[in-house]
């Protein structure tokens, strides 16, 4: 990538260099050396120098004081766009005849067809890959037009990009997000009202933002274990009565979090259509030493009862 092709919003973007991967914190003149140079903090804080500045003068901020350096632009990557990432970047393999799903594989096959075959894809594999953010995602829709449901783990998105990229998925049941750079979260508007499924496990999420995806009218299934998660609180509803938000949630998943009270475990009676959750590994039930008090925890609704098999504490 040549100096002159950055892109102006580069700042924020994922990069990778030499099999490392970071945050473009800068773009610019580091004097006295001459051109461009990108302000990197690194994942990996042993791969950094210093803390964003440089004799002297401070360009960006980091984390750890040595998680920063500047490369040139030419050698940084900044990752490719969802198709190319499908057509030319990756080796693929149709494990369907119709392409009903396309997985990364070791096996490269003859790509006949490609654009028509994307089309009618319904599921799509992407996770622990580098994809860059398409500036026009909406131009980009016809190729996802019957993608239900998407795997995108482990590819250090943020929440903002993942909203950004959404309007491409106009018909996404099912999200996956494990793993990524997610921590704060904003309501998506006009995109992802039809996803029923959403894994934000292992994502530092701001907890006072989860209410944003609240509104979500079809979402059903919601995965926020090791997210970091202590409280839930729903202040439109007093207790005993039936909170507005998350409407069709029927399974929530609160695994490896920090719940320590039990007035959260309550909180989630609000839930109008709540059927299953699952809490385990919280400070909250690892201090209950009766191993029955933790298997009668329920949700008190009227879709369920207490001895139904499929909940989960």
């Amino acid at each position: 990538m040549k100096a002159q092709e950055v892109l102006e919003d580069a700042v924020g973007r994922r990069v990778s260099c030499d099999g490392e991967r970071g945050t473009v914190r800068y773009v610019g003149p580091v004097p006295p050396t001459a051109g461009l140079w990108l302000g990197v903090e690194w994942d990996d804080p042993e791969r950094g120098k210093h803390d964003g500045s440089h004799e002297g003068v401070r360009y960006f901020t980091c984390r750890h004081p040595t998680g920063g350096s500047f490369v040139r632009p030419k050698k940084a990557s900044f990752g490719v766009d969802y198709v190319t990432a499908l057509k030319q970047r990756y080796e693929v393999e149709l494990q369907e005849v119709i392409g009903e799903e396309l997985k990364i594989s070791s096996r490269t096959v003859m790509m006949v067809g490609f654009e028509d075959q994307l089309e009618a894809l319904r599921e799509l594999q992407l996770s622990h890959n580098r994809l860059s953010i398409s500036s026009e995602p909406s131009r980009l829709s016809p190729a996802f037009s019957c993608l239900r449901v998407l795997s995108l783990n482990s590819c250090a998105l943020t929440w903002t990009q993942v909203l950004h990229c959404a309007p491409m998925w106009q018909h996404l049941e099912e999200l996956y997000l494990a793993d990524n750079d997610i921590t704060e979260l904003l309501r998506p508007q006009r995109v992802l009202q039809t996803l029923k499924v959403l894994d934000l496990s292992n994502n530092h999420i701001v907890q006072e933002t989860v209410l944003e995806i609240s509104h979500l009218p079809c979402l059903e299934k919601l995965n926020l274990s090791s997210s970091g998660l202590s409280v839930i609180q729903f202040s439109d509803a007093s207790a005993g009565n039936k909170t507005a938000l998350f409407p069709a949630l029927k399974t929530l998943l609160l695994d490896d979090n920090n719940i320590s009270e039990w007035c959260v475990v309550n909180e989630l009676e609000k839930l109008s259509s709540l059927l299953h959750l699952s809490c385990r590994r919280n400070p909250l039930l690892q201090r209950e030493k009766n191993p029955e008090t933790v298997r009668q925890i329920i949700i008190n609704t009227n879709k369920r009862s207490s001895k139904d098999p499929d909940d989960q504490i």
